[in-house]
């Protein structure tokens, strides 16, 4: 009789949980984008929202919170109400932040639960059409030259992950690079194919579209194969900069506390939707790579990059950014 009570008692517990599972979701979520709208992050957030809205049979509505380095949409979400209805596309940001020790309004182990991976974005290597360089073999030759030349790179600001991979590249090749940091891409992008910034590192994520045209030319992506984008364009292991990979993780995190059953729904719906040939399509076409995966396998890539990162941020000494 005692173990009836016993089992009775725990299947009574059981109950609710599975029965909140499956009622989720019953009313629109709410995928928050810390960025502006009409960039490619945000649309790459639209095109997976419109299949998981199918996907769950609720609409997903993408809501732009941007503003603080991505500082205010994350906290808006880690500080919602843990029921699953307000996701956030977690940004880079997060791995940067984490690794300057950048004081935020949240902690994002104890405030955050990671859902999935959602995609990976590739960095770059460019140069202007205007630089003594035509490849990386080119500009090693270059540097080897003259031992006393500095050779300038651009990025989109002191502390950005392209501008941490720049310094990445310089101590694992001993280039003699030197940062020119810029207050975004855009601004970085048009000296370059002005000519006065000789280098560039980046996303692939617009500067494709310059290398497409033929405004700005691509010297090696830093992915192990080749991107759809820009087909010509060798690997950084193929040019001569092998172990040098870099791809910038984007996720999917609810606020800690969220149910365990309603997380595992959202990371199921988000690895189907993930899934579908036309979402990667879209996906890849607009130079994303999609991801998925479990939730752990998201906090250990999180985890990693914050690791390595803060270690080059040590060996180059980097200030934090203002």
């Amino acid at each position: 009789m005692k173990r009836r009570g016993v089992l009775a008692g725990s299947m009574a517990a059981f109950i609710p949980r599975l029965g909140r599972a499956q009622a989720f979701p019953d009313h629109p979520l709410r995928f928050v984008v810390p960025y502006v709208p009409g960039g490619s992050t945000d649309t790459s957030a639209r095109i997976v929202a419109d299949k998981l809205a199918q996907i769950l049979g609720q609409p997903v509505v993408i809501e732009n919170k941007a503003g603080g380095g991505t500082i205010i949409g994350t906290e808006y979400v880690a500080h919602s109400r843990p029921d699953g209805y307000t996701l956030l596309l977690s940004p880079a940001a997060l791995i940067a932040n984490a690794a300057f020790g950048v004081k935020v309004p949240y902690d994002i182990d104890k405030d955050l639960t990671p859902v999935t991976g959602l995609v990976d974005l590739a960095v770059l290597l460019a140069a202007s059409n205007e630089a003594p360089f035509k490849s990386v073999a080119e500009l090693i030759a270059y540097a080897k030259a003259d031992p006393d030349r500095t050779i300038p790179y651009a990025s989109a600001g002191v502390g950005s992950l392209t501008h941490l991979w720049g310094e990445f590249v310089k101590a694992r090749t001993k280039l003699p690079l030197e940062h020119v940091g810029y207050k975004g891409s855009a601004d970085a992008l048009k000296d370059v194919m002005a000519g006065h910034v000789p280098l560039f590192s980046d996303v692939l994520v617009p500067t494709a579209t310059s290398i497409r045209a033929g405004k700005v030319r691509g010297l090696a992506v830093a992915t192990m194969e080749r991107v759809a984008l820009l087909p010509d364009v060798p690997t950084v292991g193929q040019a001569g900069l092998p172990g040098t990979e870099c791809t910038i993780p984007f996720g999917v995190s609810v606020a800690a506390g969220t149910p365990s059953e309603l997380v595992a729904r959202l990371n199921a719906a988000f690895n189907e939707a993930l899934a579908d040939s036309i979402v990667r399509s879209k996906l890849i076409e607009l130079g994303f790579l999609p991801v998925g995966g479990k939730p752990e396998a998201y906090r250990e890539v999180t985890m990693r990059e914050i690791a390595k990162w803060r270690q080059v941020i040590k060996d180059s000494n980097i200030p934090p950014p203002n």
